[in-house]
């Protein structure tokens, strides 16, 4: 089995359920005005730390064992009623910090309904299908939901009192979600009647925080500058940030997915074959680039008209925050391989270190530049905090899993990029839709005169399909 084309089909799947994730709040963004839009997005930001707190990492831990050949009814016994008991404790939890919230239009309302979206998480036996590398029925599964969703709110909120009913339609969808699952691994796996038990949680537990606790952290790079924005300086500017981090969301929802699929493959070929996991880790570090680097330079040139078609004039103000946060998602991408590494190879606590460093600047930073410079500095607090990760993972990874360099791999797409930005600059009077063709003309170009390992065996593929 090619893990690549494997992981292709669950990214290509992802990508096209974040997309539409992405215009449902392209369209919510334009009808529930700025401030409104930023009191939806900081109810999200904040229900997601109860949701990671629901899930205790056990989502990634559950993956690993199915990876490696656990048996799935049993393992499916003790996971899933433990995700109840600590979706029990995540919803007390929410409801107990909600007083203390601002008094934000519908804001308590919002987080409460969202709330029940813990328990349709603690139903989802996604995990065991990703753990089995069936990445065509996982991507099935994201698509559906994101569908009932995104028709949903193109279907039902027409004026800013329709933001109630985001939660709940976000909720129907993961129960579709949950359904679709749970339909499937009873036709695979049998009936449902499981032997539930909690015995042994302690056990489970405790590689599972770790993993979890790595992801939270991940996360508080991810969101906490939204959360700070809210508290600080109100829902407008949450919303003019969250507007510029919306088009990176979708731009890595592929490369994230990926990681997500390459999970399991690490994980399987380093319990089997050593040298198996090296090729992979040694191809993933040379695709990742490719990726990447366009994102910071399309970014920088393009995110002035990127938002001005997809949220318009009022929310210009986003344009500076994509320029930055475009290359952090670059940043994101090229760390990828090296964390998925170190969790497969069993050292999660390696990974825990990269991202509690990470965090912990980012949080000093955040607290720093936001009062100051606002969204730019929230932007730039993430920017740092990523560079740091990387340069963390990657010393960890060659120092304590397999020593690979990843500078050789960088080279060719670097001078790609520069050569795009080139392009970019040369070209600031066409329209912006034709210069963004042009640069990526002019990258796969000079990836191909390079003779970039990976561009020219794609060429030649499509050259023998031809013929």
């Amino acid at each position: 089995m090619n893990p690549f084309r494997n992981i292709l089909r669950l990214s290509a799947g992802d990508f096209l359920a974040k997309t539409l994730n992405f215009l449902a709040f392209v369209y919510l963004a334009r009808v529930l005005g700025v401030a409104l839009y930023g009191v939806l997005e900081f109810a999200i930001s904040i229900l997601t730390y109860f949701l990671l707190l629901a899930d205790g990492g056990l989502e990634l831990w559950a993956t690993r064992e199915a990876a490696q050949g656990r048996d799935l009814r049993e393992l499916a016994a003790r996971v899933v009623p433990l995700r109840f008991v600590l979706a029990v404790g995540a919803f007390g939890a929410l409801l107990t910090i909600l007083p203390a919230l601002p008094d934000y239009p519908a804001l308590k309302t919002i987080l409460v309904t969202f709330g029940l979206t813990l328990f349709a998480q603690a139903a989802n036996l996604k995990w065991v299908f990703m753990g089995q590398e069936k990445m065509m029925r996982v991507a099935t599964g994201l698509v559906a939901a994101q569908i009932v969703f995104a028709l949903a709110v193109f279907g039902f909120i027409h004026s800013p009192a329709g933001i109630v009913w985001v939660p709940v339609l976000r909720l129907a969808a993961d129960l579709a979600m949950a359904v679709y699952f749970v339909r499937l691994f009873a036709a695979e796996h049998g009936s449902l009647r499981l032997p539930l038990t909690l015995r042994g949680a302690r056990n489970v537990l405790r590689p599972a925080l770790t993993m979890g606790a790595s992801h939270g952290l991940a996360l508080v790079n991810y969101n906490f500058d939204s959360v700070l924005l809210g508290l600080l300086l109100g829902p407008t500017a949450v919303g003019w940030y969250n507007a510029g981090y919306k088009p990176v969301t979708v731009a890595l929802a592929m490369p994230v997915t990926y990681f997500l699929g390459l999970f399991p493959a690490l994980s399987r070929t380093y319990a089997e074959r050593r040298e198996a996991f090296r090729e992979i880790v040694v191809r993933s570090l040379r695709l990742t680039p490719i990726f990447a680097l366009p994102l910071g330079v399309g970014g920088t040139f393009l995110a002035e008209p990127i938002i001005g078609l997809l949220f318009g004039p009022t929310y210009a103000n986003s344009v500076p925050a994509l320029q930055v946060l475009s290359w952090s998602a670059v940043l994101v991408i090229l760390r990828g391989t090296y964390r998925q590494g170190l969790n497969a190879a069993g050292k999660p606590w390696l990974d825990l270190r990269c991202a509690g460093a990470s965090a912990a600047l980012n949080l000093g930073l955040n607290l720093l530049f936001i009062p100051r410079y606002g969204i730019i500095g929230a932007a730039v607090a993430t920017l740092v905090a990523e560079l740091i990760w990387l340069t963390m993972a990657s010393y960890y990874f060659y120092h304590y899993v397999i020593r690979v360099k990843v500078l050789p791999f960088l080279l060719q797409p670097v001078a790609a990029a520069v050569a795009m930005g080139i392009c970019f600059l040369l070209a600031q009077s066409l329209f912006w839709g034709l210069r963004a063709f042009l640069g990526a003309v002019v990258y796969l170009g000079v990836l191909m005169l390079l003779g970039q390992t990976e561009v020219r065996s794609w060429v030649q593929t499509r050259k023998v399909r031809v013929l």
